[in-house]
């Protein structure tokens, strides 16, 4: 017997159009403001992709440091997009969405992962929820102290139950953040 899998047209098309928007949203945070860059050039690990180099810019905000971005192209190809990374700051600096599209080096027909995270903060807690550009729920996690107790919860989807869903520090976790990636599905 042997195995094959279809390609998934509609996911290719969607995650496609996802990542195009993403680049789009990149170069629009980074023209609105003053920005630092850093390069990196290296190899991919493992005996299989041991062949593929890239090349990585982390674009910063100049004068807070804030993580506007990130590119990460093939060395052989920059026309080829490996990893493009968003990051979106309310007023007071603290990260409310970030997106992400991954490719595989050797992979160009549609990224291989798709991010979107969703931020809130609630008194000294941080927590965010993660979907993929086909607004499938992927993550959950929080950080911080409630009522003086550190809160460190951390879920994959799987895991996102009873009694887990029922507790007051998951509550006041996620509470308010939406249940869908909704109209993120278009990086903004």
């Amino acid at each position: 017997t042997v195995l094959s899998m279809e390609e998934d047209k509609v996911q290719v098309r969607a995650w496609n159009r996802f990542a195009d928007q993403l680049y789009a949203l990149q170069k629009k945070v980074i023209a609105a403001h003053q920005i630092s860059t850093t390069e990196e050039s290296g190899r991919y690990g493992g005996e299989f992709a041991k062949r593929f180099t890239f090349r990585e810019v982390t674009y910063r905000d100049a004068e807070s440091d804030r993580l506007l971005g990130v590119l990460r192209r093939a060395g052989d190809k920059p026309e080829n997009l490996e990893i493009i990374g968003v990051y979106i700051y309310d007023k007071t600096g603290r990260v409310v969405r970030d997106y992400a599209a991954i490719y595989l080096p050797w992979g160009r027909n549609a990224p291989i992962r798709t991010f979107i995270n969703l931020h809130q903060y609630r008194g000294d807690l941080h927590g965010y929820r993660q979907f993929d550009a086909s607004d499938n729920l992927l993550y959950e996690e929080c950080r911080g102290k409630l009522n003086g107790a550190e809160v460190d919860i951390s879920l994959e989807n799987y895991q996102i139950r009873q009694p887990i869903v029922s507790t007051d520090a998951y509550r006041r976790c996620f509470d308010g953040l939406p249940q869908t990636a909704g109209e993120y599905l278009t990086p903004h």
